[in-house]
């Protein structure tokens, strides 16, 4: 069982603290040298725009300036995870910015906007008009996020859309692409549902889980779905199921640090906008390398 040495810890801190963004420096303050969440959303506000949504490349991978319905879920994922209350102005205009985007026509929301192409991008993010086909990101993550600030969205519609996230869940095969997944355990985890829908939805995402987390060590350093990535602490639902598999990954953490301190992303934009890609590289940077330091921290895998 390997641990992150002293020295290598000093020089992951290091990294966040010369090229993270302010959010991440912010975040990895609060969680290991005391920092106040009120420092969290100070940084998160300069990715808000005056229509409540976010954007200015809070997805790394979207540079756009302008809101978009993904980025804005990112800034509900720090909300959750601060457990900001509903009545907070940042909350209070992203929920305004989604019920303003929602499509009741098609039941969902549109990903990204048109003028995506406005600024550098990651090639995935080339705009198409998905609504019908693609139900389940960011659409049951968003559902989530209705129902943990029931408030600023009708009763109808909540009751509406998670009946329907969840029917469709339930039509799926025990094996989904990784980041539905995500979204459908973003939506589980936000402890905002019924108890008798949670119940159901984990039965289900227990068999999916089951079934798309790469076990394979082989197989991690590519872009697949390895197990802390599901159970990313010991009170994770997941990580008795995962017991031995997660012990090894901990150890491929730990050995895969850069010299550098930081974990970068295993992806890239190929050759599209260096300049910009070198920029939300270090970005990744930050946030995978707080992504790990609490993984590690969690599992008690820091020697400090």
């Amino acid at each position: 069982m390997k641990h992150l040495t002293k020295s290598a810890y000093q020089k992951a801190i290091s990294y966040i603290k010369n090229h993270a963004r302010p959010l991440e420096k912010a975040r990895y303050a609060f969680y290991f040298e005391d920092g106040a969440v009120a420092d969290v959303l100070s940084a998160l506000a300069d990715f808000q725009n005056a229509d409540g949504g976010f954007g200015h490349g809070l997805e790394c991978d979207l540079r756009l300036a302008d809101s978009s319905v993904i980025a804005t879920t990112v800034a509900f994922q720090c909300f959750t995870e601060f457990k900001i209350p509903g009545d907070h102005p940042r909350v209070v205009n992203a929920c305004q910015y989604l019920m303003a985007t929602y499509d009741a026509a098609h039941a969902n929301w549109p990903i990204i906007p048109p003028n995506i192409s406005d600024a550098p991008h990651a090639p995935w993010w080339a705009y198409r008009d998905d609504r019908i086909d693609n139900l389940v990101n960011p659409r049951a993550e968003i559902v989530g996020y209705l129902n943990a600030y029931p408030e600023h969205f009708p009763a109808t519609l909540r009751e509406q859309l998670t009946q329907a996230v969840v029917d469709y869940l339930f039509e799926q095969p025990d094996e989904l692409e990784m980041h539905d997944l995500y979204c459908y355990l973003r939506l589980w985890q936000s402890n905002s549902l019924p108890s008798d829908v949670s119940a159901r939805m984990g039965t289900k995402l227990n068999r999916i889980v089951d079934k798309t987390v790469d076990r394979s060590r082989d197989n991690w350093q590519g872009y697949s779905l390895n197990p802390l990535a599901v159970a990313p602490g010991p009170d994770s639902p997941f990580a008795e199921r995962f017991r031995e598999e997660i012990d090894q990954n901990l150890d491929y953490i730990i050995e895969t640090q850069s010299e550098d301190g930081a974990w970068l992303p295993n992806w890239s934009w190929g050759e599209q906008w260096p300049d910009a890609w070198a920029q939300a590289q270090r970005e990744w940077g930050g946030i995978n390398t707080l992504g790990n330091l609490r993984t590690l921290q969690s599992f008690g895998r820091i020697d400090t």
